[in-house]
């Protein structure tokens, strides 16, 4: 499913208009001439999106402090986003990172985060778990995080280093690689 944005919000002189169309700037619309160059189409910032399953259950929730769109390739660059990846009755992933990126290949949406990448998670059978790395490709139709890089794993009593990981959400695993590890009982 690839995402478009029907509206989008343009900020220019103080105004904030809606239904600027891609492409067009804030100033366009005001008949202005404008004198920024840049490499995207529109921006917003305090992005919020959420997304819902067929059955009206929440399945994601995405903020960033800023999006950038580029129609060359039609990426969206974000700083700061933390998204928020439900599970049936089950206690959310909270994925965090300096950077992320939305790209699409096919019809497929793919979310590649990095930078100072966390996930986090907590529930009453392991208790809180966090996963630390400097990149990891969410692909949301599937269900599945996963990343080549190195991966720090620790939940109470156990740190765990990988080459590597796997996050299945629909069957709630995680396959982690090259362990190296301390467990303290």
């Amino acid at each position: 499913m690839k995402l478009k944005l029907p509206v989008c919000l343009c900020l220019a002189s103080g105004l904030l208009l809606a239904g600027c169309k891609p492409g067009m700037n804030a100033a366009d619309s005001l008949g202005l001439a404008a004198n920024i160059d840049a490499p995207f189409d529109y921006y917003l910032t305090n992005m919020h999106t959420e997304r819902f399953g067929s059955d009206g259950k929440q399945t994601m929730l995405l903020t960033a402090t800023r999006a950038n769109h580029y129609p060359a390739d039609d990426h969206i660059e974000m700083a700061n986003p933390v998204l928020h990846w439900f599970r049936d009755n089950a206690e959310p992933w909270i994925v965090t990172a300096n950077q992320g990126n939305l790209h699409h290949t096919g019809n497929t949406e793919e979310y590649t985060l990095t930078g100072s990448v966390k996930a986090n998670t907590n529930s009453l059978q392991t208790g809180n778990i966090l996963l630390e790395t400097s990149k990891l490709n969410l692909l949301p139709a599937a269900k599945v995080a996963i990343t080549d890089a190195d991966v720090m794993f620790t939940k109470p009593a156990l740190r765990l280093q990988s080459k590597g990981m796997r996050l299945d959400l629909s069957s709630n695993t995680i396959s982690l690689n090259e362990l190296r590890g301390t467990h303290a009982p």
